[in-house]
């Protein structure tokens, strides 16, 4: 029976690569969970803290709704009721008249 032929291993040669590979490695490892965080996590609180603003501001800014309703009610229903007398509107256009055209000088 022939033995199958092994190559002799090079530990050296070996480690010589595996120093790069591994800081590649955790290069990269690095970046994706940086970029992870950011989208996920910083951008989320970020977002959270805009909404809470938002909401005080909005908190402070409300308005009673049903005060609003019965405005716009009264004044529908005064639009409605109440018709416009344009016999007492005068025309703001009528004693408007354009001066005349300036003659050239000879």
């Amino acid at each position: 029976m022939k033995r199958p032929n092994i190559k002799k291993i090079n530990f050296f040669l070996i480690v010589r690569y595996l120093y790069p590979a591994t800081i590649i490695v955790i290069v990269i490892t690095l970046i994706i969970l940086t970029r992870f965080l950011y989208n996920n996590v910083y951008q989320t609180i970020i977002q959270a803290e805009l909404i809470t603003d938002l909401r005080k501001e909005i908190s402070d800014q409300s308005l009673e709704r049903d005060k609003f309703n019965q405005i716009i009610s009264n004044v529908e229903s005064k639009i409605q009721t109440e018709q416009i007398n344009t016999e007492q509107i005068k025309d703001p256009f009528q004693n408007l008249t354009l001066p005349p055209p300036e003659q050239p000088k000879p």
